[in-house]
C-alpha cells in the first residue's frame, strides 16, 4: 500500500509539472497571438498615415501653385507700371496706349485672383477613426478560448486496464411542453458547468444547471441529432427535416440562463454528427464526412464510404 501511494504521489507531482509546461506553451502562444494582432494594426497605421500625407502633399501642391500664380501676376503688374511710367515720361504716347491696355487686362486678372483668394477658408485635415475596430474589440471575450483536456495514462504494465465506471445517476430532463418520451442524442458540457442536451424526439435543445436541472430550452424546426461548443458561451447544432427535405446547422447562444436561437445554414445533405475544430465545422452525412467554415461555406468531402450505410461508422457521431 505504501509503494502505490508512493506512486500516486510521484504521478500527481510529475502531473503537477507537465500542466504547468503546458502553460507556459500556451502562454507563448498567446504572446505570440498577441504579436500578430500588433503587425496587423501597426500594417493598418501605416496605410492610414500613408494617405493622410498623401492628403497634405496634394493640397500643399494645389497652394504652392496659387502662391507662385499670386508671385508671377506680382511682377507682371510691377514691370507694366514701371513700363507705363518710363513712357509716359519718354512722351512715347502710342505706346502708352498699348502699355496702358496690357496693364488693364493684368488688373482685371488681379481683381479675379483676389476675389477668388477672398473667398478661400483655411484648409484643414481631420482624422475620423474607424469606431467599429474597438467596439469589434471590445465586445470578443478574449484573445481566443481557454481549454482543458484530461488525459488517461495507461500503465505499460498492465495492457489489459480499462476505464471504470465510478459513479452513475438517473436524472429526469422532460418538461411539461414535451409531447412523447425523451430521447438524449448529445451532450455538451460548457466552460461554466452548465450542461446543454439534445432532446431528439421533442424537437429541443435543453440548457440544465450543474444539478441537472432544465432550467431553459429552445425548440427546433426539425429533427436535432447532434451538438458541439463552437465559442464559450455558443453551440451549433444539426437538424434533419425529412417531411420537408432540410437539412441545417443551428447555432445558438447561452445567454444569462437562457438559451437563444441564432443564425443557421442548410446544407445539401443529411447532418448528424458535428464537431468544431480551429474555427472549422465537421459533419457527418451517414457515411461521408464534411469540412465546412462556421458562415456555412463547404470546403471539401474530407471522406466517403463507398461501400454503403452499413458498414459505414459516420452516423453516430464524432470523436
Amino acid at each position: 500500500m505504501l509503494k502505490e501511494m508512493k506512486k500516486l504521489q510521484d504521478d500527481q507531482e510529475a502531473s503537477i509539472r507537465y500542466v504547468q509546461s503546458t502553460y507556459d506553451k500556451q502562454l507563448h502562444t498567446i504572446q505570440e497571438t498577441r504579436r500578430e494582432i500588433n503587425l496587423v494594426l501597426d500594417t493598418i497605421e501605416q496605410k492610414t498615415l500613408k494617405e493622410m500625407k498623401d492628403t497634405l502633399t496634394k493640397l500643399q501642391a494645389a497652394s504652392k501653385s496659387d502662391v507662385e500664380k499670386r508671385v508671377r501676376l506680382q511682377d507682371e503688374l510691377k514691370q507694366l507700371r514701371d513700363a507705363i511710367q518710363d513712357i509716359s515720361y519718354k512722351s512715347k504716347l502710342e505706346l502708352s496706349f498699348i502699355a496702358t491696355r496690357k496693364w488693364e487686362e493684368k488688373i482685371k486678372q488681379s481683381y479675379i485672383f483676389l476675389k477668388k483668394d477672398s473667398h478661400q477658408v483655411k484648409i484643414s485635415i481631420t482624422f475620423q477613426p474607424n469606431t467599429k475596430i474597438v467596439q469589434y474589440l471590445s465586445k470578443l471575450p478574449g484573445l481566443g478560448s481557454i481549454e482543458h483536456s484530461t488525459h488517461m495514462v495507461m500503465e505499460q504494465e498492465d495492457p489489459n486496464k480499462v476505464f471504470t465506471v465510478q459513479w452513475k445517476s438517473v436524472q429526469n430532463v422532460r418538461i411539461s411542453s414535451d409531447s412523447f418520451q425523451c430521447s438524449i442524442s448529445a451532450i455538451c458540457v460548457l466552460l461554466d458547468g452548465q450542461i446543454l442536451v439534445v432532446d431528439s424526439n421533442n424537437k429541443k435543445v435543453k440548457l440544465l444547471d450543474q444539478q441537472y436541472q432544465v432550467v431553459s430550452h429552445c425548440s427546433m424546426t426539425g429533427y436535432p441529432h447532434d451538438l458541439c461548443q463552437t465559442i464559450p458561451s455558443e453551440v451549433a447544432v444539426t437538424l434533419n427535416d425529412h417531411e420537408n427535405y432540410t437539412h441545417e446547422v443551428q447555432f445558438i447562444t447561452v445567454n444569462n440562463n437562457m438559451l437563444v436561437t441564432g443564425w443557421k445554414f442548410q446544407v445539401l445533405h443529411t447532418c448528424y454528427g458535428i464537431a468544431h475544430h480551429q474555427g472549422d465545422l465537421y459533419i457527418t452525412a451517414g457515411t461521408a464526412l464534411y469540412k465546412y467554415t462556421m458562415s456555412g461555406r463547404q470546403i471539401s468531402k474530407m471522406y466517403e464510404d463507398k461501400l454503403g450505410p452499413n458498414t459505414g461508422k459516420t452516423q453516430s457521431g464524432l470523436i
